[in-house]
């Protein structure tokens, strides 16, 4: 049965969010993410206070950056978290945020895939082995281990590009497709989380898939197309273009929104941003339709599908997820 989570920045005072997250476990969502990014609250924190106040939702790290976070200190963080919430926790691992976080702190963004490969392996050694000897490219250790004993927490990869997912499907337990929601779009993630599960012998069945989508439930459809334009701009500014080549978008039009993202960033980039773009990465319609495309995904080989929260406020968040429970989940459950 296809499983149902959703993501949001912790951009307002804890509490807020502690509710926020109490809400969706009452309306029947199965987990929550609290995302790595840029320079809003610290996610382990959120994740600290969201495990006591909660009992059945599962609690995701959605993502942390191996170019900020060192894996053995990662590791350590969310067994820490585990302890307040044995078995509802997850930790999830990308590598986005280039122009807004990378760039500002001077760090590289350089060989993204090997990086995220090392640093799945290396968490999920810290968290399950006695002691961690390693000598690697990009990371180092020497008798690392956690002090309070192993911590089985599932590791999953985030992200668009097809290297960093064959990366999900050799190393790590499930794997969360950025925005992809069109059947051609999920058709080429989930291609290439078995391309990469097949070269260390292991069946993609096995992995959780979450598609990671923003979800807009409305009858003015074009107002909401509109407003989703600078979100859409931000995802296709920062994705490699053979992946927006898979999924069907025009050439021309990739190169338009590209070069006016390096320019202005999302808001001078959304002018170039169509109705077909953003249907490539974001679901916007009535409950039904918007039931039906993420049918489509499930079809496809799904397994939890994750409601991006666009931009705005924790109320406004509300408001979405009980929209989202009431009208589209019974539809699909």
């Amino acid at each position: 049965m296809l499983r149902f989570g959703f993501a949001h920045v912790p951009a307002e005072h804890y509490r807020k969010h502690v509710e926020l997250v109490r809400l969706a476990e009452a309306l029947g969502f199965d987990q929550a993410w609290i995302p790595d990014q840029t320079f809003f609250r610290d996610p382990y924190v959120i994740l600290a206070a969201l495990a006591p106040a909660t009992s059945t939702i599962r609690l995701g790290l959605g993502v942390t950056n191996p170019f900020t976070r060192h894996p053995a200190m990662s590791a350590r963080a969310i067994a820490t978290v585990d302890e307040l919430a044995p078995g509802r926790v997850a930790l999830g691992i990308g590598a986005g945020n280039v122009r807004e976080l990378l760039a500002p702190l001077g760090l590289p963004s350089s060989e993204t895939a090997a990086r995220i490969r090392e640093m799945t392996e290396l968490a999920h050694q810290v968290l399950t082995s006695d002691e961690v000897d390693y000598a690697g490219e990009h990371y180092r250790m020497e008798g690392v281990r956690l002090e309070f004993g192993p911590a089985a927490v599932p590791v999953y990869v985030a992200g668009r590009g097809p290297l960093v997912l064959e990366v999900a499907g050799e190393v790590a337990d499930g794997a969360l497709v950025g925005g992809l929601c069109t059947p051609a779009g999920i058709g080429y993630a989930l291609d290439c989380i078995r391309r990469g599960a097949a070269r260390r012998g292991r069946d993609a069945r096995d992995l959780d898939i979450g598609s990671w989508v923003t979800c807009r439930i409305t009858d003015d459809r074009q107002t909401a197309l509109k407003q989703l334009q600078p979100v859409v701009a931000h995802i296709i500014g920062g994705a490699p273009d053979n992946v927006l080549e898979a999924i069907g978008l025009p050439l021309d039009r990739i190169g338009l929104i590209k070069n006016a993202y390096r320019e202005g960033g999302s808001t001078q980039a959304a002018e170039h941003v169509t109705e077909e773009c953003v249907d490539s990465f974001a679901i916007v319609g009535d409950a039904e339709a918007c039931a039906a495309r993420i049918r489509e995904l499930e079809q496809a080989g799904t397994t939890q599908f994750i409601l991006l929260m666009p931009p705005g406020t924790v109320a406004q968040h509300e408001t979405l997820l009980r929209q989202f429970a009431t009208d589209v989940m019974p539809a699909l459950r």
